[in-house]
């Protein structure tokens, strides 16, 4: 394996506002998380990690509660539940994404059940609680007594994404970690659409117009049958919409989406996203 640097300290969040090409010409402090609001948007907190595998200790718990299919919604998985969902689904803590998209509301639940269930997070984990709270996408609520812990809340429509640094990928794993220009980028801005259609009502508005009036149901199947087959949810119809619109308007790598992924011609995808821009 190539040996993957994992963070563990927890310091106050360093949080700064960065455009959409600042963010693509990275850090100046490598090895670190770099946390920022959206220039253009201020209700989209950005996180990038240094590498994966640190996305993936902060993140995948909370992706399998919140929208993993072979999940479960009603339960935090513990840690040895998580790396079998992990193997199962073919990939590594590394690969099982690639980039994270989440409301304040859901991170809010998430931190809330593994309260409930008495999970013992981990120390990534842990820091991003940490950073949350710093950047005002969680809160702490006042205590109901003096025994009872304080509650916490979700103020705002805001939404946290992430991405991660470029890395080599692992010639030992079948799985492939490697993270170049391209992949890093479309990661980004297909995060970004999500953090766009959580944040701002007039796009979630225009996505759900596309999904429900400019679709056929049969496309509208084909999309769920290849979001089904990626595990997510085909029964969560605003994750359905939500993901719909950023693998088809604003996955730019190939090797992640193409028209090969829907069954399609390249010219019937480009009527798709013709359609789509007339949904405004």
């Amino acid at each position: 394996m190539i040996p993957v640097a994992v963070m563990s300290a927890t310091p106050k969040a360093d949080i700064e506002t960065a455009s959409l090409e600042q963010l693509l010409a990275g850090s100046d402090k490598p090895g670190v998380w770099r946390i920022a609001r959206l220039q253009s948007n201020a209700a989209v907190l950005v996180i990038e990690f240094p590498n994966l595998l640190e996305q993936g200790l902060a993140f995948n718990r909370a992706a399998a509660y919140i929208e993993k299919k072979s999940s479960t919604r009603d339960r935090v998985l513990s840690d040895d539940e998580l790396a079998a969902l992990v193997k199962r689904s073919g990939d590594t803590s590394e690969t099982f994404y690639f980039g994270h998209d989440y409301t304040g509301a859901q991170m809010r639940q998430f931190f809330a059940q593994s309260k409930a269930q008495d999970i013992k997070l981990n120390a990534q984990e842990m820091r991003l609680r940490a950073t949350l709270l710093d950047a005002s996408l969680l809160k702490e609520g006042t205590s109901p007594t003096e025994k009872e812990p304080a509650s916490l809340q979700a103020p705002g429509q805001q939404a946290v994404i992430s991405f991660s640094a470029q890395q080599v990928d692992d010639p030992a794993t079948k799985a492939d970690e490697g993270v170049d220009a391209l992949r890093r980028e479309s990661t980004l801005r297909h995060e970004l659409s999500h953090g766009e259609f959580f944040t701002r009502p007039a796009y979630q508005k225009q996505s759900w117009k596309f999904w429900q009036k400019s679709l056929s149901k049969t496309e509208r199947a084909m999309f769920r049958r290849m979001l089904a087959g990626m595990d997510y949810d085909p029964d969560n119809e605003l994750l359905m919409v939500n993901e719909t619109q950023a693998v088809l308007m604003h996955t730019p790598d190939s090797r992640a989406f193409d028209a090969s992924n829907l069954g399609v011609t390249p010219a019937q995808l480009q009527d798709l996203r013709m359609r789509f821009e007339r949904s405004r």
